[in-house]
């Protein structure tokens, strides 16, 4: 099981890389199209690349979907976590439990809408660059699937190494936390 965890680990150091990648490439694709747009217009140069836009929108669905699974890995998630730390621990815990499980069939609802979506894509093609939308559309189930064992892989890590599931927090979060205690604290000192 320890070694899925670490494979799993690897991947999303790699996904990460594809992530920046895919982010650096949309900054790329969206200067080049300011330039044409605002500077080469002005210029009176005139050309057009549409593709520029289009290739930047559809890098970044493929980067929330896939960051989104980097994200479950970490339980960096957006997240109120007040509720689970003012209630008793057992509570807090069955709290983070429930939360997880309830993330999970979410991410399985798009994975299934994301079958459908890919399946729909086969038979259409993207207006400029076209490349069939399959491409496209199966963000949403790689991403969902991703997600899926990223979200089963913190929640293993987590019982297999006897952590705290109220441990497996967002550290800013925690951090956010442990500051507005002790503002407290000074106050009534």
């Amino acid at each position: 099981m320890r070694s899925l965890i670490r494979i799993v680990d690897k991947a999303n150091k790699a996904l990460e890389v594809l992530v920046g990648i895919a982010l650096a490439a949309m900054t790329l694709l969206i200067f080049v199209q300011v330039l044409v747009r605002f500077v080469f217009a002005k210029l009176n140069i005139q050309f057009s690349v549409p593709w520029t836009e289009e290739l930047s929108r559809y890098l970044m669905i493929w980067a929330i979907f896939i960051g989104a699974a980097i994200v479950a890995r970490r339980a960096d998630a957006l997240a109120v976590e007040a509720l689970v730390q003012a209630v008793p621990a057992v509570a807090g815990r069955a709290i983070k439990f429930t939360a997880h499980g309830m993330a999970l069939v979410f991410y399985g609802c798009i994975f299934y809408v994301g079958l459908q979506w890919a399946e729909f894509g086969q038979s259409e093609t993207a207006p400029v660059l076209g490349v069939p939308m399959l491409w496209v559309y199966s963000s949403m189930s790689v991403g969902a699937a991703l997600t899926i064992v990223n979200a089963v892989v913190l929640l293993l890590e987590t019982v297999l190494e006897k952590k705290d599931i109220l441990e497996v927090i967002d550290y800013e979060m925690e951090e956010a936390l442990h500051d507005a205690e002790l503002a407290l604290a000074e106050r009534k000192a």
